[in-house]
């Protein structure tokens, strides 16, 4: 089971001092991830303490303490409060987009990229098809500069990339793109493999690594 406690930390935009709900501990179960890396439960259902908001300022961070080059103007700007104009049927998605404005305003593309694909997960969870799909392709120019400037696990980010381009529609981009990569494991190429036909077939819909294990024989 997940495991949630409240800690008090002070924000690091306007000083206000909070309790925030984190997440001490937890476990999946019930198979493996998505192919964009999505845990499996009871780990996917805690989205909601990955992040915390200031109710004084609006600042959203992993932890609220955590430095930014925002300011408190910067945080009432329409942008940020509006969410780019994106109207979000989830208040999650909300959050996490805002957290990926803060990162892209910090200059940070590796958080701003899990926050915007946590986003798409958030919609995902409300049938916020367009919104999901939106947020997957801000996400995909977000992981080609992670895979091009070797920052994290490149072999993950470039098979995420590739679960985001065939699930935002981008079908002939990713088949063209990955036709001729290879992996050092096998299971990778599988998965990589599964993506490809999916893409070929217009198939947009969510797919688990044991739909790829399964199929093997």
């Amino acid at each position: 089971m997940s495991r949630i406690v409240t800690v008090e930390c002070k924000c690091a935009v306007c000083g206000a001092a909070n309790e925030y709900r984190v997440l001490a501990s937890t476990n999946t179960f019930g198979g493996g991830p998505d192919l964009d890396l999505r845990p499996a439960e009871m780990k996917r259902s805690t989205m909601h303490v990955w992040i915390q908001e200031c109710p004084e300022c609006g600042y959203i961070s992993e932890k609220v303490s955590d430095r930014s080059n925002v300011t408190k103007e910067w945080l009432n700007s329409d942008r940020y409060l509006m969410c780019d104009g994106i109207s979000f049927v989830s208040d999650l998605a909300k959050q996490f987009f805002r957290y990926y404005l803060i990162n892209l305003e910090d200059e940070n593309p590796k958080d701003a990229f899990f926050a915007v694909l946590h986003a798409a997960w958030a919609c995902d969870d409300k049938n916020d098809v367009v919104n999901a799909k939106h947020c997957r392709e801000l996400a995909i120019p977000l992981a080609t500069i992670l895979i091009e400037d070797g920052r994290g696990n490149k072999d993950n980010l470039q098979l995420m990339r590739a679960d985001l381009m065939r699930r935002a529609g981008w079908f002939d981009e990713m088949v063209k793109t990955y036709t001729s990569v290879r992996f050092d494991e096998g299971l990778l190429n599988q998965i990589l493999d599964f993506e490809i036909e999916k893409a070929k077939s217009r198939d947009v819909s969510c797919y688990r690594v044991e739909d790829v294990t399964g199929n093997i024989r």
